[in-house]
């Protein structure tokens, strides 16, 4: 179970080597009145439950609607392209991808993308980290596909996780 900084609770399914397999979220909740109703997850041994939370304080509406998201990636593609000043790295996040953006789950993000590069996962080095990690855990901003640019100077994180800047500085 992982939460991010919206407070929104998702299962992450790793394997024995901590690699992403897959993750479950949650997706639209909304009840006959058309409120968001919160909803968390149980694990019991195999079995996942989505269950609402404070339908007797909250004055739900029934039926409520509830949807899920379950995918094996957070992104479903990944390529590099170069430019006069240099590359970029560009990663294009999935739905699940941009829910499951917890601080503790930045390196699973870092593994997928490096995957997903393939041969050209060399080209993420700490500056292209860095960007991307801000990608990431900004990802309820939605910026469609991250780009990493390699000429980008590295800078505290203070500095560059802002929404002018969006990860990328300003140009």
């Amino acid at each position: 179970m992982i939460t991010n900084d919206q407070n929104e609770e998702s299962v992450l399914l790793l394997n024995g080597a901590g690699e992403l397999l897959g993750g479950i979220a949650s997706g639209d909740v909304i009840d006959a009145s058309g409120n968001v109703v919160p909803t968390s997850f149980t694990v019991n041994g195999t079995t996942i439950t989505q269950t609402l939370q404070n339908t007797d304080e909250s004055g739900v509406a029934y039926p409520v609607r509830m949807s899920a998201l379950a995918a094996t990636e957070w992104y479903s593609a990944g390529w590099v392209t170069t430019d006069s000043r240099g590359y970029i790295v560009n990663a294009a996040p999935t739905a699940l991808g941009k829910q499951q953006i917890a601080w503790n789950t930045h390196y699973i993000h870092v593994a997928h993308l490096k995957s997903i590069l393939g041969t050209q996962a060399y080209r993420v080095n700490d500056n292209i980290e860095q960007q991307f990690v801000c990608h990431v855990v900004g990802g309820w901003l939605d910026s469609g596909v991250y780009n990493m640019e390699s000429w980008q100077p590295s800078l505290p994180w203070q500095q560059i996780a802002n929404p002018w800047d969006r990860c990328n500085r300003i140009k």
